[in-house]
Formats: C-alpha cells, structure tokens, sequence
C-alpha cells in the first residue's frame, strides 16, 4: 500500500472517531473556537493594534495574514484535495467560499499567529495561544471541515510563516531603522504585487481588497509623517467602538463575506472592503487626529 493510501486510511478512521464526541453545548463552543482561525478576527486584531498606535506591529500582523492566505491558498489549489464528504462525515459547518481542503487555512492562520507572537509575549500568554492552536485545530476536525493531515500541514505551513515574519520585523523594524520614501514606495510595490498574486489563488477576493487597502493607508500614513495622539482610557474606547462601528457596518452590508453569506457582487464587495482596508489604516486614525487637532485649537 502507498503512503498515500495509508494516510487517506487513517485520516478517515480517526476524524470518524474525534466525531464521535459530537454534542450540541459542544459544536456551539467548536463554532465559536473555530472563529480564532478565521481572517476576519485577525483583520479586526490588526485594527485594534492599529488604532492603539502601534502602526508597525498591525502592519507586520496583516502580513502574516497575507502570507497564510497565500501559502495556503496556494497549497490548496496545488493539491486540490476535496472536503470531507457529508456522506461519510457529519459536516456541521460551512465556509461562505468553498476551498480544496489541503492544507487547513485556519490552522495556518493561527499557527503562524503564535509562532510570530511567541516571539514578544509573555510565557502565560504563550501557553494560551498554544491551546488555541490546539482548539482551533480540533474544531476544523470535530466540525467536519478538514481531515487531520490537512490540520497538521497547515499548523507546520503557519509555524514556518510566523517565524519568517517575527525575522522580518526584527530585521527591518529594530530601533535604528528608519525608511526612506524610496524605500517605502518599493515596499509598497512589492507588497501590492504579492497580494495581486494572491488574487489568483483565494476566491474570497473582498479579503485581498482588504489587504490592498490597507498597505495603501499604511503607506501613505507614513508618508504624510503622520503620528496618532496617545490617548485617555475612556478616549481610546470611543475610538475603537466608533472605528469598528463602521466596519461592522460594512460587514453588515456585504453580507459578511468573509464568515457567511453575501447578498451583493463580487465588485461591490471588492470596493467594500477596499474601503475598509484603507478605513483600518489611514481614514479613521486621520479622521481621529483631525478631530483632536480642532479641539486643541
């Protein structure tokens, strides 16, 4: 019998024995923990980050949320494994695009998310973000999504990726360094040109608009040398929840493309979350220092 073969076998034999445990309290709280590994919670992360005032920490967090994107994607339309059959599996959830199942994009998400955040968090964080991994991982097996191989692929794709992101930023954002314009328009070109390719291999195209859109307003928020106020607790709240209020609304509005279903086309939902993208790095932290700038006149 062929490796293959022997993979396939045990694949089924023990994600039919994790589906065993299924009990209705339980697929709600797998529902919920599955939600860790998708890219609408990190693209919310990032905004907070964002938004705190830590422009380059959210802008090397929405890398790795590209880069998981397109290395899985890519994988996926590589192997072009299909998703476990409902026929065989009891499927208790579903993707808004349906995508091959080798690897599992959740599992890279959060996988890459903890091997790039174990480099600057505390140790009592570290074992959290681990049983996340872990939770997020059972969840795609317990709900019927994936087969285990395609969870401990993707969980080895993530754990590559995050350590080459933490690489990058300690190489390009340590104390010293400062970019020049030109140094900024070629990255942002090469970044633009790396979501482009993403382009070919994720169907969801609104996360790539987000993705797009955000590089441009992180860019141009460098380049206009602008700096967020630090702000009072009860300030930094009301600029969060007035920030995501409008986010949520284009969530709502695109009938949340990236977690559920979407009632409006695809170029509709393209501008969308373009605008979101750039909404997350440019417009409202601009917006926000423009308003503070009028009341201290």
């Amino acid at each position: 019998m062929d490796p293959i073969s022997i993979i396939s076998q045990a694949d089924i034999a023990l994600l039919q024995t994790i589906q065993t445990s299924i009990q209705p309290g339980l697929t709600e709280a797998m529902l919920a923990l599955t939600f860790l590994g998708n890219p609408a919670f990190w693209v919310a992360v990032v905004a907070m980050v964002y938004w705190l005032g830590h422009e380059n920490k959210s802008f090397f967090l929405m890398n790795l949320v590209m880069f998981s994107a397109v290395a899985s994607g890519a994988m996926k339309f590589a192997f072009a494994r299909p998703r476990p059959e409902s026929s065989m599996f009891r499927v208790l959830a579903y993707d808004s695009i349906i995508s091959p199942s080798f690897p599992s994009g959740h599992a890279t998400l959060i996988a890459g998310a903890f091997s790039y955040c174990q480099g600057f968090i505390k140790r009592n964080l570290k074992i959290l973000f681990a049983l996340a991994v872990i939770g997020v991982a059972f969840s795609r097996l317990y709900l019927g999504m994936h087969f285990p191989s395609d969870v401990l692929a993707g969980i080895a794709l993530g754990l590559a990726i995050g350590k080459l992101n933490l690489l990058a930023r300690n190489r390009l954002f340590h104390k010293n360094f400062k970019p020049s314009k030109l140094e900024d328009e070629i990255a942002l070109v090469l970044l633009l040109a790396a979501t482009a390719i993403a382009l070919f291999f994720l169907q969801p195209l609104p996360l790539v608009a987000a993705l797009i859109g955000y590089y441009i307003g992180f860019f141009l928020f460098k380049e206009m040398e602008l700096k967020q106020t630090k702000l009072s607790r009860n300030q930094m709240v009301l600029k969060q929840a007035l920030g995501f209020a409008f986010l949520g609304a284009i969530f709502t509005g695109t009938g949340d493309i990236l977690i559920g279903d979407a009632w409006i086309s695809e170029i509709e939902q393209f501008f969308l979350y373009l605008i979101a993208g750039f909404w997350i790095s440019w417009a409202w932290p601009a917006f926000v220092e423009r308003g503070l700038g009028r009341k201290k006149n």
